[in-house]
C-alpha cells in the first residue's frame, strides 16, 4: 500500500519539472492526482502517462493568477471526486534575474502575482472543502531564495517565496483546528529544472556542495513525506530540501 489510497491530490504546475515529478510520485503512492496547469495539452499528456503506468490521474486547466480560475478548479475537483485531500502549490516562475535599482513595476507585480498571490488563490479555493471534511494538507513550494541572499536573483522573487513561508505560518495556526495541516518546502538548486547552469557554474557548485544536484526526485519525496503518514504531526514547518546548500533553521 502506498499511503495515499483514496486521496485526491491537486498539484499545480504539474505539466513539467518538479510538479510533474510530484504528480508521478503521488500517483505511485496510490493517490488520484489532478495534474493542474495553464499548459492544458501538456497536463493532459502527463495525466495520460500516469494512467498508462497504472496510476490514477486527471488533468485540469488553471491560471493561478485568476481567482475565478482557481475557484473553478476546486469546484470541478470536488464535483468529480467528492473531496479535496491535498493541494501542492508548485506552480510558479523560474527564478528570474533582476536588480533592485532597475526592475520595473511590471516585473515586480508579475512575479508577486504568480509566485505569491497565485498560491493564495488556490489555497483559498480548496479550504472550504477541506474544512467540511475536517482534514487536508496544503503544501507551498517556496525556495531557498527566501532565506539566502543573491546578487543576481530578483528581489521580487525572494519576497514572493518568503511570503509563502508567512502563509504557511499563518494558515497553519488558523486551520489546524479544522484538521488541515499546512507546510512549506524550500528546494535548493536541482540542476535539471529551471534556468540551466553554465559549465563553469556547475563545476563551481559541485566543488562546494558534495551532495551535488539531486534533480526533482528529492523535492518530490519531501512533498510525499508531508502528504503521507510522516507528515501527520507536521504543521507550520518549513522543510529544507537543498542537499546541503543551506544549513540550519
Amino acid at each position: 500500500m502506498g499511503g495515499l489510497e483514496g486521496k485526491t491530490v491537486i498539484v499545480t504546475g504539474a505539466a513539467r519539472g518538479i510538479g510533474r515529478c510530484i504528480a508521478e510520485r503521488a500517483a505511485a503512492q496510490g493517490g488520484h492526482v489532478v495534474v493542474a496547469d495553464i499548459l492544458l495539452d501538456e497536463a493532459a499528456a502527463v495525466a495520460e502517462a500516469i494512467r498508462s503506468g497504472g496510476g490514477q490521474a486527471s488533468h485540469s486547466h488553471v491560471d493561478i493568477t485568476d481567482p475565478e480560475s482557481a475557484m473553478q478548479l476546486a469546484e470541478d475537483v470536488r464535483a468529480a471526486h467528492g473531496r479535496i485531500d491535498a493541494l501542492v502549490n508548485n506552480a510558479g516562475l523560474d527564478a528570474p534575474h533582476g536588480q533592485a535599482a532597475t526592475i520595473d513595476e511590471a516585473h515586480w507585480r508579475h512575479v508577486i502575482e504568480v509566485d505569491l498571490n497565485g498560491a493564495w488563490w488556490c489555497s483559498r479555493a480548496v479550504i472550504p472543502a477541506m474544512m467540511e471534511n475536517r482534514a487536508g494538507r496544503i503544501i507551498f513550494v517556496s525556495s531557498l531564495a527566501a532565506r539566502v541572499g543573491s546578487p543576481t536573483l530578483s528581489p521580487a522573487y525572494a519576497t514572493a517565496k518568503a511570503g509563502l513561508i508567512g502563509l504557511t505560518v499563518s494558515l497553519s495556526s488558523q486551520l489546524e483546528p479544522h484538521g488541515i495541516l499546512v507546510n512549506a518546502i524550500t528546494p535548493g538548486p536541482t540542476g535539471d529544472t529551471g534556468r540551466p547552469y553554465s559549465d563553469e557554474g556547475r563545476k563551481a557548485y559541485l566543488a562546494a556542495h558534495p551532495l551535488g544536484f539531486g534533480g526533482a526526485r528529492p523535492i518530490a519525496e519531501g512533498v510525499l513525506h508531508l502528504l503521507g503518514k510522516g507528515g501527520d504531526w507536521m504543521s507550520g514547518s518549513v522543510l529544507n530540501i537543498s542537499g546541503g546548500h543551506f544549513r540550519g533553521l
